[in-house]
């Protein structure tokens, strides 16, 4: 069975997939495969092109503060960026995909699942939500962005309550870690049983 594991940035989405990494599911990480994608020699070509050389550091690797503010202030730069990377990481995903056993659990940790329109290659969805300004809070905290950045980069993703309408499962992070390694546990025990 295929979990889709999707919600807003620095909304615990990464937490929640540890819990369940800690379990033995396999998870497969979007940002991971992007990044990787992204390293490509022909992708860095693709990206510096669109994006000016200034992005790369003297050993000609992405910066990828740099990247992603440049991304965020211009939508149609975002767009080319995703033309570039989305349909290498889709096929990865599908390959995943044909790969898993049905009776294994797979868990696609895509924070852009809906967005990407990745939806259609889970079985199950479950949205990781939080309070948004928490959530601004967070993304100035962890990635040390400016607010009005963070405000950005949540603007450009599907708003909560949408994710929410096309989720199967929901899990509020809007308490203790204790607590939601509560309520995981108790999703992986309902998800074992199917």
């Amino acid at each position: 069975m295929i979990v889709g594991l999707t919600g807003g940035i620095a909304s615990g989405k990464s937490t929640v997939s540890n819990l369940f990494r800690k379990c033995g599911i396999e998870i497969v990480d979007a940002d991971k495969v992007a990044k990787d994608i992204s390293e490509k020699k022909e992708s860095i070509k693709k990206i510096s092109s669109i994006f000016g050389k200034d992005i790369l550091d003297s050993d000609g690797k992405i910066i990828r503060e740099k990247l992603r503010e440049k991304a965020f202030k211009n939508r149609e730069l975002l767009q080319e960026l995703n033309k570039i990377i989305h349909p290498q990481v889709m096929e990865y995903f599908k390959r995943k995909k044909e790969e898993n056993s049905k009776d294994e659990i797979l868990i696609f940790d895509i924070p852009l699942l809906y967005e990407a329109k990745m939806e259609y290659l889970c079985d199950k969805i479950i949205v990781v939500g939080v309070d948004v300004q928490k959530q601004i809070r967070r993304v100035v905290a962890r990635d040390g962005s400016n607010k009005e950045l963070a405000k950005k980069i949540i603007s450009n993703q599907m708003p909560l309550d949408e994710k929410i309408k096309k989720a199967d499962i929901v899990i509020m992070n809007d308490g203790t870690l204790d607590e939601l390694e509560e309520k995981v546990m108790k999703i992986y025990r309902e998800l074992k049983e199917r």
